[in-house]
């Protein structure tokens, strides 16, 4: 497998076997970076979420793999995280386990880009279908740039934090 140039077909072809006996998915696989210095991007799941020290697991073993199969000529760089809770979204199984959650999908239809923001209806043999404050919006997974899930949370939090930067919240905090 030794070449100069490794696509990410064929290293998540390499890996994937080692994530699940190790009892996780792959989420996301990514390489970026020059061909001189290549940053492999993994992002793991598991159902109850992935550990810090799970992620180091992850890393151990891969690098083990790549030492032995060696897929970059040189120095590379592995980087192994969880998705966290903006969750990429790449196959239609993700889709589908997450129907009925919030999402944020980046199409690319004749050369011209659209976000839609909804939440996930269905996606059913690569169609994915979106329930928009503008309405039903129909979208072919091959149409799909990036998608991920939106972090309910994370934006009641931003929400909360640019409510307490009142302009005049140093005076209000002393009169308490």
């Amino acid at each position: 497998m030794a070449g100069p140039i490794v696509t990410e077909q064929e290293l998540e072809k390499l890996i994937v076997p080692e994530l699940e006996t190790l009892g996780f998915e792959c989420v996301k696989l990514e390489v970026v970076g020059g061909p001189r210095h290549p940053v492999v991007r993994l992002f793991i799941d598991k159902p109850g979420g992935v550990t810090v020290g799970e992620c180091a697991l992850v890393s151990r073993t891969l690098g083990l793999v790549f030492d032995r199969e060696d897929p970059f000529p040189g120095r590379f760089l592995l980087e192994v995280s969880s998705p966290g809770s903006n969750r990429p979204l790449v196959t239609e199984v993700h889709f589908q386990r997450f129907a009925g959650q919030e999402a944020k999908v980046v199409v690319e239809r004749a050369g011209a880009r659209a976000t839609h923001v909804g939440r996930i209806r269905s996606c059913v043999d690569d169609t994915l279908i979106l329930d928009t404050d503008a309405g039903e919006v129909v979208v072919g997974l091959r149409e799909v740039v990036r998608a991920n899930l939106i972090n309910q949370e994370y934006k009641i939090d931003k929400k909360r934090e640019k409510h307490r930067r009142h302009p005049n919240w140093e005076e209000r905090r002393g009169e308490e």
